[in-house]
């Protein structure tokens, strides 16, 4: 293994790790800020603002990749070391907002909004209308244990997602940032 290699990619997995905490955290933001306020724009901002930060981690590998030599590749090693580690940093910032919002920002508002929605008469009837009431009632069920967790709790709930999320896209990305690196040929003007 190349150790200039390894020692670039580390540097960039933190570099990048936390553009992507920052881009989840912005998105858990807007998902969270629109259900709380009923801001439709809100919800839908944070809607697009997911689509890509699915993207965002195949967009950091290609840029990790732009900073090699051309005809030059890391091996798949290194590869996923930067990846695994970018996805690692994400996660921790991720999990240091999330704990933060919900201790100290929160108060219990994002589970007031659910049972709002789920203990509502307009819910029940339409889960009447379309047959499913004991949907609802397990709905509701579940919803009893998610309130009763603590901010730490849900935290790690979290938290556990985000890794399960990062490891399943460490191997895409990972042959993202191992392709050859190419000079992109810009037109003259």
């Amino acid at each position: 293994m190349n150790s200039e290699h390894y020692k670039m990619a580390q540097s960039f997995a933190i570099e990048y790790g936390t553009f992507l905490g920052i881009a989840w955290l912005t998105t858990f933001g807007f998902i969270v800020g629109g259900f709380v306020s009923g801001n439709l724009l809100s919800m839908l901002a944070g809607m697009a603002a997911f689509g890509l930060s699915c993207l965002f981690p195949f967009y950091l590998a290609w840029r990790f990749k732009q900073h090699l030599n051309v005809g030059e590749r890391v091996s798949r090693l290194v590869a996923w070391s930067f990846a695994f580690l970018m996805f690692t940093y994400a996660c921790m910032l991720a999990g240091v907002g999330h704990l933060v919002y919900f201790t100290y920002l929160d108060h219990g508002q994002l589970m007031q909004v659910f049972h709002t929605t789920l203990f509502s008469p307009e819910a029940e009837a339409q889960y009447k209308a379309i047959g499913a009431s004991d949907m609802l009632a397990t709905a509701r069920d579940q919803f009893s244990l998610i309130q009763s967790l603590t901010p730490m709790q849900m935290t790690l709930a979290l938290f556990e997602n985000n890794i399960f999320i990062s490891l399943l896209l460490t191997i895409p990305v990972t042959f993202v940032a191992h392709r050859k690196a190419v000079k992109i040929m810009l037109p003259n003007k």
